[in-house]
């Protein structure tokens, strides 16, 4: 009990995961205005835009700078911990997007594809899993924001 406590009080994980959610809401919602309909699947999704894997260690990181001093040793682990998920997203998941998207291609758009799948089950690769640059950049000014709200109404 104690533990749960612990973790709905603790503020700044808090903002973590709503800087999380935001994102995640405005794919959502920025798909909508590009195509006009709906699609509540990238609300689960990785890849996208924003980044909400940008946005949840921006306002992480921010906030444990805030907190406990830019100097700070939890402000460091989170700085490169923010770091490996950023340069991650942007190379090796956009990456391995690229290598599904051509996969997808021979598997379901070749004879030879066609016809591999006719003996044996092969699923459709997952696309969407890297982000652009400016994916990653909104996705940091997504957990900037949190990060400066929760700073001025809620840290102590």
């Amino acid at each position: 009990m104690k533990v749960l406590v612990q973790l709905f009080s603790n503020n700044i994980l808090i903002a973590a995961i709503i800087s999380n959610i935001v994102a995640q809401l405005l794919k959502v919602g920025i798909y909508y205005l590009s195509e006009r309909k709906w699609d509540w699947s990238l609300f689960v999704s990785s890849g996208g835009n924003p980044s909400s894997h940008t946005s949840t260690v921006t306002t992480l990181t921010i906030l444990l700078g805030a907190k406990y001093g830019f100097d700070s040793p939890l402000f460091a682990i989170a700085f490169v911990f923010s770091a490996v998920v950023i340069v991650d997203a942007l190379s090796v998941r956009q990456e391995v997007g690229k290598h599904s998207k051509a996969m997808n291609e021979i598997f379901f758009d070749t004879f030879l594809g066609k016809r591999l799948r006719e003996s044996i089950d092969i699923e459709t690769f997952k696309e969407l899993i890297g982000h652009s640059g400016p994916e990653v950049f909104l996705g940091f000014l997504v957990g900037l924001g949190i990060a400066i709200l929760d700073i001025i109404f809620f840290l102590k």
